[in-house]
C-alpha cells in the first residue's frame, strides 16, 4: 500500500555549517546519509547540500523507532531501505525535498509472512528499472522506481536459489552495475559461520539472464571468491574496469580468511590484492570497509577484535584507517586528528573524489585524497551508517 509516513512526521531539521573547514569541497549534487542512534533505539536520515560554497547538513529527517536502515541512490532520488527490524520497506525521496516521502513500498512476498525479506541494497538502472537485494530471500526483486502504486512496483525477479547453502539462503549482500552487468555478492553464511565459499553472481541487465563466468568444476555460473564473509560495499573502478570487495573472514572463532579481492569485469578473473594475514601475523585485523580511488590508491578500515554482527560496534574503539596500493598490496596507517579512538563505520568516495568517513560520534569526516587531509567535519545528529551521492 502506498502511503506517506504521517505517523512519523515529527521532523527535526538541524542546519549546521561545516566546522574545521580547511579547504573547499566540491559537491556536484546532494548527499544522503542513513543515521542511527548510538543505543540502536532509533534512526533517521540526513542530507548534505552545498550552499554558498559551504556544506550544510539537514539532519534527523523522518525519525523512526528502530535502527535497521541503510541507503541507496539513483539519479536525483535516494531510497531509505528499512530492513528486517524496520519494516522491510523502501521509501523514496528527492534530493531537492528530502523530508517529503514520494512513496513507500513493501518488500515482503506476502504481508503475513514470518520470514523477513530483509532488503539490504538497491541498484538503479534507470527511472523505470532497479534491483532490490533481499538478504532474507533467494530472489532479487526487479522493480520500477517510478511506479505510482505498489501493484506496479515489482516487475520481475532474479533467482539465486542455486547458491543457497544448508540454511536455505545464499545471504545476498551487496550489488553494483558495471559494463552493462549486475554483480551480486553473496556471503553464504551458515548460522553466521563463513565456512562456505562466497560467490558473485553476474546478470545481463538488458535481458536479466545470468551469465556463465566459466569457473572449472563449479555447478553454478557465478564467480567464487577467495576471501570469506564480505561485509562492506562493492566498489567499481573504471580506470582498470575492476570491482573490489572487502571481507572480514570469521570472527567467532577468529579465523583470518578475509582481505580485499579484485574482480576483472570482462574476464571475471580474481586476485586477492590484500590478505588479512594469519593467526600469528595479522597487521590489519578485520577489514570492515574499502574505498578505491584508482588502481594504485585505496583506503580501508580495520578493527581489532570487533564483533561485526554489531557493526558498527560502539563497544570497540580500536578502529584504524589505512591507505593502500591495490597494485602492490602495500598499506600504511593514516593518523588523522579526530579519527583516533573513534568507531569508524564506513567509507564512501564522492563523484568529485573526496573520501567521506562515517564515524561513531555522529560525525562525517571529508578527506582530500590527494593530500590525506581533512577538509570538512560535519555533524549529522546521529551516527552515520551509509552515505550515498546524487549522480
Amino acid at each position: 500500500m502506498r502511503f506517506k509516513l504521517s505517523a512519523i512526521l515529527m521532523l527535526t531539521i538541524v542546519l549546521s555549517a561545516c566546522s574545521d573547514n580547511n579547504g573547499s569541497t566540491a559537491l556536484p549534487g546532494g548527499v544522503a546519509v542513513a543515521t542511527i542512534a548510538p543505543d540502536y533505539s532509533s534512526s533517521s536520515h540526513a542530507v548534505v547540500s552545498l550552499v554558498n560554497e559551504e556544506l550544510i547538513v539537514s539532519s534527523n529527517l523522518l525519525p523512526i523507532e528502530s535502527s535497521d536502515i541503510t541507503m541507496a541512490a539513483g539519479g536525483s532520488y535516494f531510497y531509505r531501505i528499512e530492513r528486517a527490524f524496520s519494516g522491510n520497506n523502501i521509501t523514496k525521496f528527492s534530493f531537492e525535498t528530502p523530508q517529503d516521502v514520494i512513496w513507500q513500498y513493501s518488500l515482503r512476498d506476502d504481508p503475513e509472512e514470518l520470514v523477513a525479506a530483509n532488503p539490504v541494497d538497491m541498484v538503479v538502472v534507470n527511472e523505470t528499472k532497479a534491483y532490490v537485494i533481499r538478504r532474507g530471500k533467494n530472489v532479487v526483486w526487479i522493480v520500477n522506481p517510478s511506479a505510482e502504486t505498489e501493484e506496479e512496483f515489482k516487475i520481475g525477479e532474479l533467482d539465486l536459489s542455486a547458491y543457497a547453502d544448508s540454511d536455505g539462503k545464499p545471504e545476498m549482500h551487496k550489488a553494483l552495475i558495471a559494463g552493462g552487468k549486475l554483480f551480486i555478492v553473496m556471503q553464504r553464511l551458515v548460522n553466521n559461520d563463513p565456512s562456505e565459499t562466497a560467490y558473485v553472481a553476474v546478470f545481463d541487465i538488458a535481458t536479466d539472464m545470468e551469465i556463465e563466468t566459466s569457473y572449472p568444476g563449479d555447478s553454478v555460473k557465478g564467480i567464487p571468491l577467495q576471501i570469506k564473509n564480505p561485509q562492506s560495499d562493492m566498489v567499481y573502478v573504471n580506470t582498470d574496469n575492476s570491482i573490489y570487495i572487502a571481507a572480514v573472514g570469521s570472527y567467532l572463532p577468529t579465523v583470518y580468511t578475509g582481505g580485499i579481492e579484485k574482480i576483472d569485469v570482462n574476464t571475471y578473473d580474481t586476485s586477492v590484492v590484500l590478505d588479512d594475514g594469519t593467526a600469528e601475523d595479522h597487521p590489519y585485523d578485520k577489514i570492515t570497509a574499502v574505498a578505491v580511488v584508482s588502481p594504485t590508491l585505496g583506503y580501508f578500515i580495520s578493527c581489532a577484535d570487533c564483533d561485526v554482527t554489531l557493526y558498527p560496534d560502539p563497544s570497540f574503539t580500536d578502529y584504524s584507517l589505512f591507505k593502500f596500493n591495490p597494485g602492490t598490496g602495500v598499506a600504511s596507517a593514516i593518523e588523522i586528528i579526530g579519527l583516533q579512538n573513534s568507531v569508524l563505520a564506513g567509507l564512501a568516495l564522492s563523484p568529485s573524489g573526496e573520501l567521506w568517513i562515517s564515524a561513531g560520534d555522529a560525525t562525517l569526516y571529508v578527506m582530500e585524497t590527494s593530500t590525506d587531509s581533512l577538509v570538512d567535519t560535519l555533524d549529522v545528529f546521529l551516527n552515520p551508517n551509509q552515505v550515498v551521492f546524487e549522480r
